[in-house]
């Protein structure tokens, strides 16, 4: 699947220079396969999941700062925590940055728009799109309540110790004048 998504895709730059591309006003725009992303397949039950983006670079009308705008969309296949079923999990990341050269240049940046801090090497496209990625995914991931096989259990077992909380305490104490 990774190479026949790398034949049907335009080629994407390995490595992307923001502050440059700001100054062309350029678009970039394409797809990964979540196999190319190897931290985010970590945390994933299925890697031949398309990652699709596109980012804008411009610049603000005083040339003073850069800023990448976009979104980031993937429907990844992970694990409810809950059920420990695979489940279907959609991102859509907007994103919204204002590319520094040092931290004091992050107080001019407007409200809302995140620093993204680029020293003087190129950032890697790959590895940027897979940490917006990272940013966006739930610590843990779970069906929504009416759609998890968990739900049940935990609700009866919830509405057990509702209705006699102290029965388990009844059964110790019974155990022990039996012993």
């Amino acid at each position: 699947m990774d190479t026949l998504c790398r034949l049907m895709l335009p080629e994407l730059p390995q490595t992307i220079d923001p502050k440059a591309l700001a100054r062309k006003g350029a678009t970039l725009e394409g797809k990964y396969a979540v196999g190319d992303l190897h931290r985010l397949g970590e945390v994933l039950d299925d890697h031949t999941c398309l990652v699709t983006f596109r980012l804008e670079f411009g610049q603000d009308k005083d040339k003073k700062h850069s800023f990448i705008t976009g979104n980031i969309e993937a429907t990844l296949k992970t694990v409810c925590q809950r059920c420990l079923d695979v489940m279907e999990l959609r991102i859509s990341c907007p994103v919204y940055l204002g590319v520094i050269s040092s931290q004091e240049e992050a107080t001019g940046l407007p409200d809302g728009c995140e620093p993204l801090l680029q020293d003087a090497d190129p950032i890697s496209l790959p590895a940027f799109i897979e940490d917006e990625l990272m940013l966006a995914l739930p610590i843990s991931a779970m069906h929504d309540a009416d759609k998890c096989a968990a739900t049940r259990v935990l609700h009866d077992i919830n509405t057990a110790a509702r209705n006699n909380p102290f029965a388990a305490l009844k059964k110790l104490k019974q155990k022990t004048r039996n012993a």
